[in-house]
C-alpha cells in the first residue's frame, strides 16, 4: 500500500511538472503591465522628483501591429520584442511646479512581463 501512495504521489508530481513545462504562459494583464512598468528607470526617477505623476495611458497591441511598427519610424521602441509577442504601452505623466512636464512611455512584453523599452515622451510647459 505505502508503495502505491508513494508511486501515485511522484506521478501526480511528474505530471503536474510537465503541464508547467507545456502549458503557454499566461498573459500579462492590464494591471500587471501597469505594475512593471513602475520598475522602468526613467519612471522611477519621474515618481521621485516630481510633485505629481500617474499613468495617463495604457493600451495592449497584438503581435501583428508590434510588427508592423518594427518596419515604421519609430521601430527602435519594438526591436525588441521577440516576434509573437504582443505588447502593453503605458504612458506616464509626471509635473513639475507650476504646470512643467513630460511623459514617459514604457513599452511591457505582454508575454514575460519584463520592459523591453522606455523613452521621455513630449514635454510642456
Amino acid at each position: 500500500m505505502e508503495r502505491v501512495l508513494i508511486l501515485l504521489v511522484i506521478g501526480t508530481f511528474i505530471v503536474s511538472s510537465l503541464n508547467l513545462v507545456t502549458s503557454p504562459a499566461v498573459p500579462l494583464t492590464k494591471e500587471g503591465a501597469m505594475e512593471v512598468s513602475k520598475k522602468a528607470k526613467l519612471v522611477r526617477h519621474g515618481i521621485a522628483t516630481s510633485r505629481f505623476s500617474q499613468i495617463s495611458e495604457v493600451a495592449y497591441h497584438n503581435s501583428t501591429w508590434v510588427e508592423l511598427m518594427k518596419k515604421g519610424h519609430n521601430k527602435e521602441m519594438y526591436l525588441k520584442v521577440p516576434e509573437g509577442h504582443g505588447i502593453w504601452q503605458i504612458v506616464w505623466t509626471f509635473m513639475g511646479f507650476p504646470v512643467s512636464g513630460y511623459t514617459v512611455i514604457v513599452i511591457v512584453d505582454a508575454e514575460i512581463g519584463r520592459i523591453t523599452h522606455e523613452t521621455v515622451g513630449i514635454g510642456f510647459r
